[in-house]
């Protein structure tokens, strides 16, 4: 049996080996720990960004904005001190009219069929938020990617709802 353990343990440690060896040298790991590196991919993207502190953030906060909506990217599942982030999360919120806001059914039907999580905040207009899991880290194209989809997903959702933009 410990035969077998050790047998998996090298082919888990081979994997791994030839996973990293497989990575570009220039490829960084983006984690939690430095909003500088997410909000330089966004910038890369063409995108216009800046880091807030926010009272009521646990961590630190990106704000920008695509040609037709803006954006918070946040830092959740913090260490104390604010650093340390386990997850991200895009975030965008969209204002209407209290006679035209989007009812709960049609945030739940979303929330069933597609992907992304909408909720409603205390004045009733629709969020749309995407959580990513960077514990570990992520690369750039990884991160890169996560934005295309979410620049989609924000346009799909706001068609969803009625949102004229």
């Amino acid at each position: 049996m410990l035969r077998l353990f050790n047998a998996v343990g090298a082919m888990f440690a081979l994997g791994a080996a030839l996973l990293f060896a497989a990575m570009p040298a220039n490829a960084q790991i983006i984690d939690g720990s430095s909003p500088e590196a997410v909000a330089a991919v966004l910038e890369d993207y063409g995108l216009a960004v800046e880091i807030e502190s926010l009272d009521d953030a646990e961590g630190p906060v990106l704000s920008s904005s695509t040609d037709n909506f803006m954006f918070l990217v946040t830092f959740e599942a913090c260490d104390p001190d604010g650093t340390g982030c386990e997850l991200i999360v895009f975030r965008s919120g969209f204002s209407f009219d209290p006679e035209d806001q989007p009812d709960l059914e049609t945030l739940n039907s979303w929330n069933n069929e597609l992907w992304g999580k909408a909720t409603m905040d205390e004045e009733g207009n629709p969020w749309i938020a995407l959580e990513v899991n960077i514990v570990g880290g992520v690369t750039e194209d990884n991160l890169t990617d996560t934005l295309i989809w979410w620049e989609g997903m924000m346009i799909d959702f706001a068609d969803y709802i009625g949102y004229e933009y």
